[in-house]
């Protein structure tokens, strides 16, 4: 009778495999934010023309026994209601943090980067596909922890030619009470 195990493969079983757990700092700063939020938020989609503004709510919980938080976001932009759902999680063996982020009206991203304790933010770098043209466009989107009621989202986009960042997208979440 022939072996199902490949010859100097590995098995994988509860005795090679060590589960994350969400004791470690990085786990218990994403579950303070947990609950609801409002944000302002301003939108640039074009150096030439005027930013449009936006109130959005967030809603955050944590998921799988405390490892992702879910964070279900509304908003409206010129009289649109765009939902989304972004899931954030730490990686302790690379020491990241990691993103998805789907909403209808637009693709769906996932990324990953680390935290700078000196400025209380993650930072993520990711590249997405422009569902107008189909181009993909290299962003960075900026996290930053303010205080315990406060937190702010920035977004960049990198001209293919000048190389520059410009901001096309600033959240300022306040915790509701």
């Amino acid at each position: 009778m022939a072996s199902t195990q490949e010859k100097g493969a590995t098995r994988v079983g509860p005795q090679t495999s060590k589960l994350p757990t969400p004791s470690d700092e990085f786990h218990k700063m994403l579950a303070r934010s947990n609950g609801a939020w409002t944000g302002q938020a301003t939108m640039t989609f074009a150096a030439d023309a005027p930013p449009v503004t936006s109130t959005s709510t967030l809603t955050n919980t944590m998921a799988m026994g405390g490892l992702y938080q879910v964070s279900e976001i509304t908003y409206n932009i010129m009289g649109k209601r765009i939902t989304g759902i972004r899931v954030t999680g730490y990686d302790a063996a690379k020491k990241i943090f990691t993103r998805a982020m789907i909403q209808d009206g637009g693709n769906g991203v996932a990324m990953e980067g680390p935290w700078d304790e000196t400025v209380k933010s993650m930072t993520f770098r990711y590249k997405q596909a422009n569902s107008s043209t189909g181009r993909e466009s290299e962003m960075k989107e900026v996290y930053t922890i303010i205080d315990e009621n406060t937190e702010l989202l920035e977004l960049f986009r990198l001209d293919p030619q000048t190389k520059n960042e410009s901001k096309i997208l600033n959240v300022k979440w306040t915790r509701d009470k």
